[in-house]
């Protein structure tokens, strides 16, 4: 039997978790089970359960996923739209914005992701409240960095979740009001 390499389970690792984040994005993560994820990939549900010992697993490395990877801009109000348009439905974004919201809904009741997500919102706040402090030097208002990233990571979710659930949004409209603020 061929030796399996390490680049082999990488790349078998990567299509599982591919997979998975379609599936949640299109049916949630509590109506799509380790079988779908499997048929999806084409392989066994044991071969899923080899990389992933439970689909909590799976939803944990899904959200995990780019960790360290910062958001691409170098001032606030770029990063911000590039934030914006990975959610926009007319860029193919719904299905971000749903998998966005479940996670946040999730992170509300299960106290494993709840610090996945928390870390993550913590790291790109702080990359936003960077960016803000290399705007704002020097120009005497009195709100911190820190604050105003939170409230645009709040506008940012919050523009996820209108998207998930198909509201009505004036996309370009959202992606001025934020860049202006940033600006």
């Amino acid at each position: 039997m061929p030796k399996v390499t390490a680049a082999y389970i990488e790349a078998r690792r990567q299509e599982i978790l591919e997979a998975a984040l379609t599936l949640f994005a299109e049916k949630g993560f509590a109506h799509t089970s380790m079988a779908d994820i499997a048929a999806a990939c084409g392989i066994s549900i044991g071969a899923v359960y080899r990389y992933f010992p439970s689909k909590g697993d799976l939803v944990l490395a899904v959200c995990s996923e780019g960790e360290g990877e910062r958001i691409p801009g170098d001032t606030a109000s770029e990063a911000a739209e590039q934030l914006r348009r990975h959610v926009d439905p007319r860029n193919n974004g719904h299905a971000h914005a749903r998998l966005v919201a479940q996670i946040w809904g999730n992170a509300a009741i299960d106290p494993l992701l709840a610090p996945v997500v928390a870390g993550r919102h913590a790291r790109v706040r702080d990359q936003f409240a960077d960016l803000i402090t290399q705007k704002h030097s020097g120009d005497g208002e009195h709100r911190t960095p820190t604050d105003e990233a939170e409230v645009v990571l709040a506008a940012l979710i919050g523009y996820a979740a209108l998207v998930a659930a198909g509201a009505d949004v004036d996309h370009d409209g959202f992606g001025r009001v934020l860049s202006r603020l940033l600006d």
